[in-house]
């Protein structure tokens, strides 16, 4: 696969783990804002975790195509996350 293909491919996960990941850590947060704050932590770390050790495994890269790949993961990231911190609130 091409490093283009594998960059849409982190964007647009990245932008679904943001999604899933600040939905998730709102509904704990309705529980208890601890248990929704250490929760988003945990799994925000596996998840990051998980990615760098099977894009290690995967992909045969070079510096300047891994800096592409994590500047469209982490921008993809953020979109989700940004994106839905503006468009749903908690009931806390």
């Amino acid at each position: 696969m091409s490093v283009m293909l594998w960059t849409v491919g982190a964007f647009v996960v990245n932008l679904l783990l943001g999604i899933g990941l600040l939905l998730g850590v709102y509904k704990f947060m309705e529980r208890r804002v601890t248990l929704g704050a250490l929760s988003g932590i945990v799994v925000g770390t596996g998840v990051i975790y998980a990615q760098a050790t099977l894009g290690e495994q995967w992909l045969t890269v070079t510096v300047s195509e891994m800096k592409l790949l994590v500047i469209a993961a982490c921008l993809g990231a953020v979109i989700g996350v940004v994106g839905t911190v503006l468009t749903v609130k908690p009931d806390l």
